[in-house]
């Protein structure tokens, strides 16, 4: 009998400590997804407001070639335009412009003279990167990378340059890693992560270990993988859980014998688990939405355009730029562009059919996906748009700001992707500019 009664006993603690190990596992596993989302989502905004500077600075670089009569910077002009970029957008170190991409011009020049000549779409080590931004013309971060000129690692942003009669050359922006890593320590120390890693974007090369951001204590146990998207690149990040400690796995031993007692215990972990579900669906929700305007973000584009794919559904798509944008951060500051950009958004959701999806894919871009609408039934509809944006009065801290918007149009089928109906509208709004902004081009 008594050895009856110690086998039972015996049974009843190995259930004991196998069921606190198995709920101290699966809090701490809600717990850190909790947190890692969290941590997530603020450094998507962080990072982004970051290289959102260096997007701007490459962005004008490019616009000032293609507005120059002969499709060239001289160094003069260069190195003015590049001292007041890098006044205004403090987050970029340093500026670069590579006709055909061979490095002519570049400000700070001592720090980065010996860069000066060098031939990234000829350098094993550069120029799948460079090559890339080519070819899909699109804005491309690169990086943490050693800077050719003095070895510092960095990360560059690359813009291709081209017009109608081919490629013209490369801009790119420098933000030091040094910077970033300010960012993302100070980031994640708010959400007490103790343990994780970060990946880059680097086409140049196959190595993890010379695309790795930063990287900080231990990294055993399950990670809780994120991503944080800029423009058409993205990192990788690895959330490790903190070490586990017998404090927890006491506390939740006599959370069971209590609740054992009392026959709560499946009631309290459902409250919990549910509890959780709601956080993660809300951060999950929060991952689509563009933070300043409330609209979808490109995320949430893409998701919206896959959606209707799958649906067997074609359309339109438009992209919207706001003409000389920049101008109004520069005349009346970045918290009035902010609550420009609000007002626009708010402007055009007042106007558009609800079965349309618009959204801000960044800076002053916007798309606007239309379903089962034709190329003509678009075109008036973008028309109607940019007539009620040229004439809604913008009155803001006393200013009033007049504003118009260029739009480029293009139709899509089911078996389009994404990139490619996104590429031909891009085309049609950068005719839309070319020929003098406030109009409505289809491609």
């Amino acid at each position: 009998m008594c050895v009856v009664k110690l086998t039972k006993a015996a049974l009843i603690i190995t259930s004991l400590l196998i069921l606190t190990e198995l709920l101290t596992s699966k809090l701490t596993s809600i717990n850190h997804e909790r947190t890692s989302n969290q941590a997530i989502s603020k450094l998507n905004k962080e990072i982004k407001s970051v290289f959102n500077d260096a997007l701007i600075t490459s962005e004008v670089l490019k616009e000032m070639t293609l507005l120059s009569s002969d499709r060239a910077i001289c160094e003069q002009h260069f190195n003015l335009l590049s001292k007041k970029l890098l006044e205004t957008y403090s987050n970029v170190d340093a500026l670069l412009y590579l006709p055909n991409g061979i490095v002519k011009f570049a400000y700070p020049y001592q720090e980065h003279k010996q860069a000066v000549g060098h031939n990234v779409l000829a350098d094993e080590k550069r120029k799948r990167g460079a090559n890339e931004s080519i070819q899909y013309k699109e804005t491309t971060i690169i990086g943490p990378i050693p800077l050719v000129q003095n070895g510092r690692p960095a990360f560059i942003l690359r813009k291709s340059i081209s017009d109608e009669e081919g490629f013209i050359g490369l801009s790119s922006s420098v933000i030091y890693l040094e910077s970033i890593l300010r960012v993302i320590e100070n980031q994640l120390a708010q959400h007490n992560i103790k343990n994780y890693s970060i990946s880059g974007y680097n086409p140049d090369t196959d190595d993890v270990a010379e695309k790795s951001i930063v990287s900080n204590g231990h990294s055993d146990g399950v990670p809780y993988k994120g991503v944080i998207r800029l423009f058409e690149s993205h990192w990788d990040i690895y959330f490790y859980p903190n070490d586990n400690n017998l404090i927890s796995r006491v506390l939740v031993l006599c959370t069971l014998l209590i609740t054992i007692l009392i026959l709560l215990t499946p009631l309290r972990y459902f409250i919990k688990y549910q509890d959780s579900e709601k956080q993660r669906t809300h951060l999950q929700r929060e991952a689509h939405t563009d933070f300043l305007t409330g609209l979808l973000n490109r995320r949430g584009f893409e998701f919206k355009f896959e959606a209707l794919k799958s649906q067997k559904q074609s359309g339109t798509i438009a992209v919207f730029d706001i003409d000389f944008f920049k101008h109004i951060n520069d005349n009346y500051g970045h918290d009035v562009g902010d609550k420009v950009l609000i007002q626009f958004s708010k402007i055009c959701n007042a106007i558009i059919h609800d079965d349309f999806i618009f959204s801000r894919t960044g800076g002053e871009e916007f798309m606007l996906l239309m379903p089962n609408t034709f190329a003509d039934q678009a075109k008036a509809i973008c028309e109607s748009l940019r007539e009620a944006v040229e004439k809604a009065p913008i009155l803001i801290k006393r200013h009033n700001i007049n504003l118009t918007v260029s739009i480029g149009v293009s139709s899509f089928t089911s078996s389009d992707k994404m990139e490619t109906a996104v590429s031909s509208a891009d085309k049609a709004l950068y005719l839309a500019k070319r020929t003098g902004r406030n109009r409505v081009c289809v491609n």
